[in-house]
């Protein structure tokens, strides 16, 4: 047999091997360095016959740009080692199909594996009940324990010494635990976000010829994807964190048009929606090519605010449920749904109001966060902070002190894209302002990412109001948020824990 083999053919070295004892290793081994080669060679000594399987690099879920080398290069690296027998590429998250399929007499982890408590998937328990399941014994290698995020991170934030600096003074004074404690907390939080739906409407296409009769530019449509976007988008996020989210907005009057939505959204939370009889959906389509190049775009978006009618039915029914949410998110987005009464109501009933207002090309002008007079978090880039308060050149400080003039927040982040984030507490703006980095600058799109941050900074801010704090769990959603085309996946507590990890390694 050849030394990296398929996964449907662990069952055959069983059977080969039925004489010997096998033991199995399973791990990422991204960037692979002594601590690693130490934990393999102690692992052959429980058995005759090593067996090393490598997560598949889809199932890698440590951040932006990893892992670091592809499975075929980690696989191959590790069967040059002359001590290991065989090396599988899994498509798997774990190691359990692994061990089911291997039934190996020893499943090997390293000696920080050992107390299960500090493992947040879960995923070495289980494990371990399959090993048994299996009738094998898990085992530890205590050699010296080396973390191979930590050693990545220090390689690439070498040439950010900003983002270096940040991450060494920040992880000393933080700990993982400390943040999974806080989101674990919110498994049971009622969660009400509220704003407009848009469909964002991603269109490929290739460049034909110029006209030769106009000036015009001519594309051919290749590819055609509709995405959830607006408040979905966010609740999307908040789900994953909460079992107990419930969407509040409204959709367009064309009906079998919306039965695709409502199908896609109530797989996640709750959806009360409310139907626009003067309305479409809100939908903006971005033309593209081939590579995700954005060329230009057309929108079908809602000027007016929605009649009284409608606003009165959609009052009726917070005033019967808002008491009964701890925490209430305000995505607006300009397009109808916040209507003057709706905002009025809402900063004077709900428990924890936390708010973002954005700027777009089709609101642009007529939708800034100083059209509310109070929340308790306020999140906003920084073109947004500025047209709200009119401050075009002056620093963060003066920033600070004209936006808490304009709105009562207790909290308020200013995202500054690839410069990172700026966040204050309104009591003591000069002592508490506080700058987190952005944890990446490679992206595949922005778009969202405003709203990602929102969510999951929102979250977080219910439960501690430390601004930093506040700010760096932001940037981490962040980050994830836009490694993605538009909203072809949302932020997962899986993912954002993994990363999260990687960075406090």
């Amino acid at each position: 047999m050849k030394k990296i083999i398929k996964f449907n053919d662990l069952g055959k070295i069983r059977k080969k091997f039925k004489d010997k004892k096998i033991v199995l290793a399973h791990g990422t081994f991204d960037f692979f360095h002594h601590g690693h080669l130490e934990h393999l060679k102690k692992s052959k000594s429980f058995a005759e016959v090593l067996v090393v399987s490598i997560t598949s690099d889809k199932f890698v879920k440590k951040g932006p740009s990893r892992p670091l080398y592809s499975q075929t290069k980690r696989a191959n690296l590790i069967s040059h080692l002359d001590f290991v027998d065989f090396v599988v590429i899994t498509n798997y998250y774990t190691g359990i199909e692994a061990i089911n399929q291997l039934k190996p007499d020893f499943y090997s982890k390293g000696i920080e594996y050992k107390d299960h408590k500090n493992d947040h998937t879960k995923a070495i328990s289980i494990e371990a009940k399959y090993v048994k399941k299996n009738k094998g014994k898990i085992v530890y290698t205590n050699e010296n324990v080396m973390s191979s995020s930590n050693l990545i991170n220090s390689f690439a934030d070498e040439n950010n010494e900003n983002v270096k600096s940040f991450k060494t003074t920040f992880k000393q004074r933080n700990k993982f635990i400390n943040y999974f404690k806080v989101f674990e907390k919110l498994k049971s939080k009622k969660i009400l976000a509220i704003g407009d739906v848009i469909l964002d409407e991603y269109i490929q296409t290739t460049a034909l010829a110029k006209s030769p009769k106009e000036e015009l530019i001519s594309v051919k449509e290749e590819n055609k994807t509709i995405y959830y976007g607006g408040i979905l988008a966010t609740a999307k996020h908040l789900s994953s964190f909460s079992k107990n989210v419930t969407v509040v907005s409204i959709l367009g009057n064309k009906l079998k048009k919306n039965i695709k939505i409502i199908k896609n959204i109530k797989k996640h939370c709750k959806f009360k929606y409310f139907v626009a009889s003067d309305r479409d959906n809100n939908v903006k389509s971005r033309f593209l090519d081939l590579k995700n190049k954005k060329l230009f775009q057309s929108n079908i978006v809602n000027f007016k605010y929605i009649d009284q009618h409608l606003e009165e039915k959609i009052i009726k029914f917070l005033k019967k449920n808002i008491k009964s949410f701890d925490i209430v998110l305000v995505n607006d987005f300009g397009h109808g749904l916040l209507s003057k009464n709706l905002r009025n109501f809402l900063e004077k009933n709900s428990k924890i109001l936390c708010l973002n207002v954005q700027t777009n090309s089709s609101n642009f002008g007529f939708n800034y966060f100083n059209k509310y007079k109070r929340c308790d978090y306020l999140t906003l880039d920084e073109p947004e902070a500025r047209l709200g308060t009119f401050e075009r050149f002056g620093d963060i400080s003066q920033l600070a002190k004209k936006i808490v003039k304009k709105i009562r927040s207790k909290t308020v982040s200013i995202t500054y894209g690839a410069n990172g984030t700026r966040a204050f507490n309104s009591r003591s703006i000069s002592k508490s302002t506080r700058y987190v980095p952005a944890f990446t600058k490679k992206a595949v799109d922005t778009l969202g990412a405003g709203d990602a941050f929102f969510a999951i900074s929102s979250l977080f801010f219910s439960q501690n109001k430390d601004p930093e704090k506040i700010a760096f769990v932001g940037n981490i959603a962040g980050a994830l948020k836009i490694q993605y085309l538009a909203h072809e996946k949302y932020i997962t507590k899986e993912n954002f824990y993994s990363f999260l990890k990687s960075i406090l390694a």
